[in-house]
């Protein structure tokens, strides 16, 4: 195989596919509904968060969740992982979702009935802020540590209608994470999934920043179908198929590269 084919597929994403293996509109809006409503959850909890990694790159770049993510990042800061516990289970459950712990110290949100291993929220706890970039740990694929100074200020980054909070930094972050993959150059070749228009309309109108109407996202949540989540099942199967076969091929080159170096 030639050297320029070997170091194509040494650099594929996740994000290499063609429009029709992209986020199919049914699926988007579970995801983002799921999102929407933990969000809303922990607002009205009085909980400090930030989205980070794909999230927060999809939703700088696309004002959306990125077309082949396969889960939702939301890290909270200010608390620790009991309390949220206390003040966040009953809420979750009384509204047909699960709260499940990891035992790597952080929470999964999905969905009451859900076979799919991904297409979900992690609920994580941001390590302690660092005030130089030198403290920053030196791990390969970056981490989800903070300058303090990007955490002083939050931002409200729109999100479809609605919004989401980020770093009011963020650009630093995303060089950190992603390197010139997530830059504005490269992102601008992909745009966020479509949502079913009547769930756009409801979140575009109970939340907005400094806005929440929990009585009425409450109710949403509580007369939603149980069981029509189930019909996105079958892409989050597929995308992480293709992630991991993705993830598999350019490692393949990778090593077939490095033999030829040899």
């Amino acid at each position: 195989m030639k050297r320029a084919t070997l170091e194509r597929l040494a650099n594929l994403y996740p994000s290499s596919r063609p429009a029709w293996a992209m986020m199919p509109t049914g699926v988007a809006t579970h995801f983002t509904e799921l999102l929407f409503f933990t969000l809303s959850a922990l607002e009205h909890a009085g909980l400090n968060y930030v989205v980070h990694w794909g999230s927060l790159l999809g939703a700088v770049r696309l004002q959306g969740p990125l077309p082949w993510d396969d889960d939702h990042d939301v890290f909270l800061y200010g608390v620790d992982i009991d309390d949220v516990h206390r003040k966040l289970a009953d809420v979750i459950v009384d509204h047909g979702y699960v709260l499940e712990r990891d035992p790597r110290g952080f929470f999964w949100v999905r969905d009451k009935h859900w076979p799919a291993a991904s297409g979900h929220l992690a609920l994580e706890f941001l390590p302690p802020l660092v005030p130089n970039p030198q403290d920053l740990p030196v791990w390969e694929g970056g981490a989800p540590h903070l300058l303090a100074s990007e955490l002083e200020r939050t931002q409200d980054v729109p999100f479809y209608g609605s919004y989401i909070r980020a770093p009011a930094e963020v650009e630093p972050v995303l060089a950190r994470l992603y390197g010139a993959a997530g830059s504005p150059a490269v992102m601008k070749a992909f745009t966020r999934p479509a949502l079913h228009a009547d769930m756009a309309d409801f979140w575009a109108h109970a939340r907005q920043p400094g806005q929440l109407d929990w009585p009425a996202i409450s109710a949403r949540a509580k007369r939603r179908s149980q069981w029509r989540p189930l019909l996105a099942v079958p892409w989050w199967w597929f995308n992480g198929a293709y992630i991991i076969a993705i993830g598999k091929i350019r490692s393949w080159a990778r090593r077939k590269l490095s033999e030829r170096a040899d």
